[in-house]
């Protein structure tokens, strides 16, 4: 199963990318929590693509593209917007509670994404930077 949303790089879109998110994941035969999760996961990662990578520009547009197979979900996010690879990095492997411990501003989202998702990857091609999530599922009954 497929499918795919374009929207505009704005914090109002996120309703929107919510919902699609719920329809698209409706069927799918996994526990709502991890539902919920996965929602969660891609929202934050739409979320940073609008608001950092974007500065919620408008002008600007998303796209997300997601394939599910009885085994896996792959999302790809492109026109993401330029990230920093050390920042990734930083926030992928440093603890939960130590990011909560320095008050660091930040890194949460990140973290979140990374904890839930299997594997994530950012890349450049061309002129687009992508975010790639997988999601290896655990189908019920």
């Amino acid at each position: 199963m497929r499918a795919d949303l374009t929207t505009v790089c704005s914090s109002e879109t996120q309703a929107e990318v919510r919902a699609f998110l719920n329809s698209f994941l409706e069927d799918l035969k996994i526990s709502s929590s991890s539902k919920n999760q996965i929602v969660l996961a891609i929202d934050e990662a739409i979320a940073n693509a609008i608001i950092h990578g974007n500065n919620a520009d408008a002008e600007k547009s998303i796209r997300m593209e997601m394939d599910i197979t009885d085994k896996r979900l792959l999302v790809e996010i492109s026109d993401i917007g330029l990230f920093d690879e050390i920042t990734k990095q930083d926030k992928k492997d440093k603890d939960l509670k130590t990011i909560i411990k320095e008050k660091q501003k930040g890194g949460l989202g990140l973290k979140l994404i990374y904890s839930i998702m299997d594997i994530v990857c950012f890349y450049t091609k061309g002129n687009k930077s992508y975010c790639r999530l997988v999601k290896l599922l655990e189908i019920e009954g």
